[in-house]
C-alpha cells in the first residue's frame, strides 16, 4: 500500500513537472535587473533568456537551472533557481523560484544575503568551472547546509553543461555526519535486540546522545516533510548516503524483526518524553480512557491524509510544522513544529508517550509495516491504509482543476 501511495505521488509530481513548466516572467527577471522590458527565448547551446530594455537594448542574459538541475537534490528536494547576468555576461544575482525542499530550509537561504550575492560580478564561464567552493568563496548558509549546497551546484552544473562542459558530477560521498548517522543506526539496532543487562544499563547514556547529538546538533530526524521530498522528487543517495540507509533500515527492521527499532531506541523526541515522564510523580499519570485512545488512533491517520492532500494538490504548507522533529533544528525551526513539539511534551507528562501513541503520523507509518504475527486478521490498521491508498488514487487520477475549483 504504501510503496504504491509513494509511486502514485512520485508519478503524479513527475507529470506536473512535464505539463506545468513554469516560465520565466519579466517581472522575476526585473528584480534583479530592473531595466529589463521585455525577454527573448535563445535558442542556442545556453538555451536562455535574452533580456531586452524599453528601448530594445540587450541589457542582460537570464537562465534557470531547472529541468536541466532537477537531479540536484538538497534536503528533500531540487530547486528552480533564477540566474541573471547583465550585458557583460557578469551576475547581478540570483533567486529560488520554487523549490521542493524543506521550506524553512529555503526560506533561510533566501534571507542570507551574503549567500544569495556570492554569484555577483562572476561571469558566466567562472561560475560554470567553480568546482571547489570553499576555494571559490562561496559558503553554504549554516542551518541550512544541504538546501544551500544544492542550489550552488544546481547553478553551476547548469551553466557547465550549456557551455559543452559535462557538469558538475555527483558521485557518492560519506561525510562524518553520514559515518554519525550509521553510528546512531548500530547503536540502536544494538539496545533493540542485545538484552544482556550488563549492556542494557548504557541505555540511558544512549539516549541522551540522541537528543544531544542526533536531535539538537545534527537535526536528521525522520518526517514527513522529508519523506515526502524524497519521493515528489527523487533520493539523494550522492549527497546524503547516511540518511537514506538511515530511513531505509528505520522501515526494513521493524517489517523483518517486529522490532520498532527507530521509534523505540533512536527517535530523539520519543527518548525526551521517556526522560519527561520522569519529571512529575507517578501519581500524577493518568491512563487515556478508552474513548480517548479510540479518537487518538486516528490523529495519525487525519494527518497522513493532509500529507498527501497538500502534495497531491500542490498546496503551498510546510509539512513540518505537522510534527515535532524540525523543531530541534532551533535556528530554522518554525512556530508551528515548535508548538506542537511543547504541545506533545506537556501531554506525555500526564498521559505517558502520548505524542508517539496518538499524535505522530511518522510512528504510524513505522508501525504500520512492522511485521505482526501469523494469526493477525485484517484489521483497522489494514482499513485505515487501504483508505489512504484510495485518497492517492482519486487524488491522482482525479485533474487538479477539479479539486481546486
Amino acid at each position: 500500500m504504501l510503496l504504491t501511495i509513494a509511486w502514485l505521488i512520485r508519478s503524479h509530481h513527475e507529470r506536473i513537472r512535464v505539463l506545468g513548466d513554469w516560465p520565466v516572467t519579466v517581472a522575476e527577471v526585473k528584480e534583479l535587473l530592473p531595466e529589463a522590458h521585455r525577454l527573448k527565448v535563445d535558442p542556442g547551446p545556453r538555451g536562455g533568456l535574452e533580456v531586452f530594455d524599453a528601448a530594445g537594448k540587450r541589457i542582460g542574459y537570464a537562465v534557470r537551472t531547472m529541468p536541466d538541475s532537477r537531479e540536484i537534490v538538497g534536503y528533500s528536494g531540487p530547486s528552480d533557481v533564477l540566474v541573471v547576468f547583465d550585458a557583460k555576461d557578469e551576475g547581478v544575482g540570483i533567486a529560488i523560484r520554487q523549490s521542493y525542499d524543506t521550506p524553512s530550509h529555503v526560506d533561510d537561504v533566501k534571507l542570507d544575503y551574503l549567500f544569495m550575492e556570492s554569484w555577483n560580478g562572476r561571469s558566466w564561464d567562472a561560475i560554470a568551472e567553480v568546482t571547489d567552493f570553499n576555494e571559490a568563496e562561496i559558503y553554504s548558509v549554516t542551518g541550512a547546509t544541504r538546501t544551500s549546497e544544492a542550489v550552488m551546484e544546481s547553478v553551476t552544473h547548469r551553466l557547465a553543461i550549456t557551455d559543452g562542459g559535462e557538469g558538475l558530477e555527483r558521485e557518492m560521498e560519506f561525510h562524518w555526519n553520514d559515518f554519525a548517522l550509521l553510528g546512531f543506526l548500530g547503536g540502536g539496532i544494538a539496545f533493540a535486540f542485545w538484552k544482556k543487562k550488563s549492556f542494557q544499563k548504557w541505555r540511558w547514556i544512549f539516549s541522551v546522545a540522541t537528543i544531544a547529538l542526533l536531535g539538537l546538533w545534527m537535526g536528521d530526524l525522520i518526517a514527513q516533510s522529508l519523506m515526502v521530498g524524497w519521493v515528489e522528487s527523487r533520493i539523494p543517495w550522492e549527497a546524503t548516503p547516511g540518511l537514506v540507509i538511515f530511513v531505509v533500515a528505520a522501515f526494513l527492521l521493524p517489517w523483518f524483526t517486529k522490532q520498532p527499532v527507530y521509534c523505540q531506541f533512536i527517535c530523539p523526541h520519543g527518548n525526551l518524553q521517556r526522560w519527561m515522564m520522569k519529571v512529575v510523580p507517578a501519581t500524577w499519570k493518568r491512563p487515556l480512557p478508552g474513548d480517548g485512545k479510540w479518537i487518538g488512533r486516528w490523529i495519525p491517520v487525519m494527518l497522513l491524509v493532509v500529507v498527501v492532500a497538500i502534495s497531491f494538490l500542490q498546496l503551498d504548507f510546510d509539512l513540518a510544522g505537522i510534527e515535532p522533529f524540525d523543531a530541534y533544528v532551533i535556528k530554522s525551526a518554525g512556530v508551528a513544529t515548535i508548538s506542537v513539539a511543547i504541545v506533545g511534551l506537556f501531554i506525555s507528562l500526564f498521559f505517558p508517550m502520548a505524542y508517539c501513541k496518538y499524535g505522530c503520523p511518522t510512528g504510524w507509518l513505522l508501525e504500520f509495516v512492522r511485521k505482526r504475527s501469523g494469526k493477525d486478521k485484517f484489521g483497522e490498521r489494514d482499513w485505515a491504509g487501504l483508505g489512504l491508498l484510495a485518497i492517492s488514487l482519486a487524488l491522482y487520477l482525479i485533474p487538479l482543476s477539479v479539486w481546486l475549483g
